[in-house]
C-alpha cells in the first residue's frame, strides 16, 4: 500500500503536465500522419536507399516508405525514443537526487516507509507516465490511419503497429531504469551526466555494430538498442525475436531497479 501511496502522490502532483504533454504528442503523432502520400515517397525511398550505410542503419535496415509500414519505421519509430527518451532520461535521473539535494528525503525516510518502497514509487511514476504518453501517441495514430484519405485501413497491419508501441513502452522503461540506476548513488549534475554517456554509448553500439571490427561487434549485445529494431516487423511483416527481444528489455529493467532498490537500501542517508 506505501508504494501505491507514494506513486499516486508522485503522479497528483504532476498529472496536469501529464496530460498536456501526452496530448501535444498524440496531436504530433495525428499530424504526422497527414504526411504520408505513398506516391509522394517513391523517389524519396530510391533516394534514401543510396545513402551511405550508416545513415541508412539510423533509420532502419529496410527501407520502404511506400508503405504504411515503412513510413512509421523510418519517420517516427526510428527516432521515437529519442522524442520520449530525453524527458525521462532527465527526469528519472534528477528526481531521487533532487530529493536528498533538496533535503526533502529527510522528511519522507522519516516516516514509516521502506526505501525501497520509496525507489518504486518513483520509477512506477515514470513507467506510467511512459504508458500514457505512449498510448495517446498510438492513438493518433490509429485516428490518423481512419482520418486521412492517403491511408488505406485495409492495407494496415493493426497488429506490427500495436506491437511495436508495446515494444516501444518497454524499451522506454529500460530507459527509465539506466537513468534510476545512477539516481540512486550520484548527485544530480552527475548522475544526469552519465545516464546520458550510458545510453549515447548504448546507441552507437546498438545501432552502428555493423561498422566495427568484427572482433569487437558481439558488443552490440550489450545494448538496449539492439533489442528495439522494428524494421523488420513493419517493413517485411517478420516477426523473429520480437517476443524475445520485448522480454529481454523487460530482463534488464529489473536487474537495474533491482540493482538500484539494493544501493538506495545501502546509502548512508541519515534521517
Amino acid at each position: 500500500m506505501k508504494v501505491i501511496q507514494t506513486t499516486l502522490k508522485e503522479i497528483r502532483y504532476s498529472i496536469k503536465g501529464i496530460i498536456i504533454l501526452a496530448l501535444l504528442f498524440g496531436l504530433f503523432f495525428l499530424a504526422f500522419m497527414a504526411i504520408y502520400d505513398p506516391t509522394l515517397f517513391e523517389d524519396m525511398e530510391a533516394l534514401l536507399a543510396s545513402y551511405p550505410e550508416a545513415i541508412v542503419a539510423m533509420v532502419g535496415k529496410y527501407i520502404a516508405l511506400t508503405t504504411f509500414g515503412g513510413f512509421l519505421n523510418v519517420y517516427l519509430f526510428s527516432m521515437t525514443w529519442f522524442y520520449f527518451g530525453f524527458y525521462f532520461i532527465i527526469k528519472a535521473a534528477q528526481d531521487i537526487p533532487k530529493e536528498i539535494e533538496d533535503k526533502t528525503v529527510d522528511i519522507i525516510l522519516s516516516k514509516p516507509i521502506k526505501r525501497w518502497k520509496f525507489v518504486i514509487g518513483k520509477y512506477v511514476r515514470h513507467v506510467i507516465t511512459a504508458f500514457i504518453l505512449v498510448a495517446f501517441s498510438s492513438l493518433g495514430v490509429l485516428i490518423g490511419v481512419f482520418a486521412f484519405p492517403t491511408i488505406v485501413p485495409s492495407e494496415v497491419y493493426f497488429n506490427e503497429i500495436y506491437a511495436v508501441f508495446l515494444w516501444l513502452f518497454v524499451f522506454l522503461v529500460a530507459l527509465i531504469s539506466t537513468s534510476l540506476f545512477f539516481s540512486t548513488f550520484l548527485r544530480p549534475r552527475r548522475a544526469l551526466t552519465f545516464s546520458f554517456a550510458v545510453i549515447v554509448f548504448f546507441y552507437i553500439v546498438g545501432i552502428f555494430w555493423e561498422a566495427f571490427p568484427e572482433a569487437v561487434q558481439g558488443m552490440k549485445f550489450l545494448s538496449i538498442f539492439y533489442y528495439f529494431e522494428t524494421s523488420n516487423l513493419l517493413v517485411n511483416h517478420v516477426w523473429d525475436n520480437v517476443l524475445l527481444n520485448i522480454l529481454i528489455l523487460t530482463g534488464y529493467s529489473a536487474c537495474m531497479v533491482g540493482l538500484s532498490v539494493f544501493i538506495f537500501n545501502k546509502r548512508d542517508i541519515p534521517v
